[in-house]
């Protein structure tokens, strides 16, 4: 579980980088830099709360089976409708730019790719600090069960 938690913190990692990317190179090119800057913000925090939404179905799929299909579809639905809404919000709204929103949602994409690279330069950073998923254990425990087949 530590290792899943740890996954999704690099994924929002990625998604406040390709944000302050979108802020920094796309606030140069608008007549109304704040308002850019407001949808750039906007589109990536909604598109941390997405991450974070998405950890929760698949958490809440795995510990209950029964219910897994209905949970994850409910949480799929509430992801789209809420992109839906904050791009509705930012395209009336005078105070956030609807394309800044829209790359700022859309950097949960562009982070998903970044996560590898994220979490190799965690490693090199902090090599201490990652735990393991287990499946190291688990293959020590399947060595040392092996029966010795060659007669000594």
């Amino acid at each position: 579980m530590k290792f899943f938690r740890q996954t999704l913190r690099e994924l929002q990692i990625g998604v406040i980088i390709c944000g302050i990317l979108n802020i920094l190179i796309g606030m140069w090119f608008p007549k109304d830099r704040l308002a850019y800057v407001l949808g750039g913000i906007l589109g990536t925090v909604t598109a941390l709360v997405m991450s974070h939404n998405m950890a929760n179905a698949i958490v809440k799929a795995v510990s209950d089976e029964s219910k897994a299909v209905f949970r994850v579809r409910a949480a799929y639905i509430f992801r789209y409708l809420l992109a839906i809404i904050v791009m509705v919000v930012a395209c009336i709204s005078p105070y956030a730019n609807p394309i800044a929103t829209f790359i700022g949602i859309f950097s949960l994409k562009f982070a998903t790719y970044l996560t590898p690279l994220i979490h190799k330069i965690n490693l090199k950073i902090n090599p201490n600090a990652l735990e393991s998923d287990g499946s190291e254990d688990l293959e020590e425990e399947n060595i040392d069960d092996t029966p010795d087949v060659s007669g000594r």
